[in-house]
């Protein structure tokens, strides 16, 4: 029955953090194989289908984390994130920014943080999406949004300014 209601669901949020259909499919699996262990930590405090979503982010975020494949993601989507943390106006247009210091400001982000940032702005989820996939107030999720993108803009710019 949970196979039938929430494995699309989950396989097409694995896909779109993974933009690898084989790498969601194995998670999709992973996540099923580990509900049995999982289920413990279960206190039904939230639908299940958001903690159905929140262990599939999770197992993804390890996954790329194990894999490195992070930055190579982030890189295909790279315009919509700059646009995104440093704002369309200030965004560079030229071959004059360095997407490994855009990468470098990512990384020093915690995890959660980051892939929520990654959530939000390269697969394009919304505020109330991320709040029931991380269990959060829509303000909270909002505020951890905004901070993570001035921290990034600060980094970028401390570190142009030293450059």
């Amino acid at each position: 029955m949970l196979w039938r209601e929430h494995s699309t669901k989950m396989l097409n949020l694995a896909f779109r953090m993974l933009k690898d259909r084989d790498r969601a499919e194995d998670i999709l699996m992973d996540v099923f194989v580990g509900i049995p262990d999982a289920i413990r930590a279960f206190r039904g405090q939230s639908a299940l289908g958001t903690w159905l979503y929140r262990l599939t982010v999770n197992a993804c975020l390890m996954k790329l984390r194990a894999e490195k494949r992070h930055g190579e993601l982030e890189e295909l989507n790279l315009d919509t994130i700059v646009e995104e943390t440093l704002g369309k106006q200030e965004a560079p247009r030229n071959n004059q920014f360095d997407p490994e210091l855009l990468q470098l400001g990512l990384n020093a982000l915690p995890a959660e943080t980051r892939g929520m940032l990654w959530l939000k702005d390269a697969e394009d989820l919304d505020v109330k999406d991320l709040a029931e996939i991380y269990g959060m107030p829509d303000g909270t999720i909002k505020a951890r949004l905004s901070r993570a993108r001035h921290f990034v803009k600060d980094y970028i710019t401390e570190k142009l300014k030293n450059a």
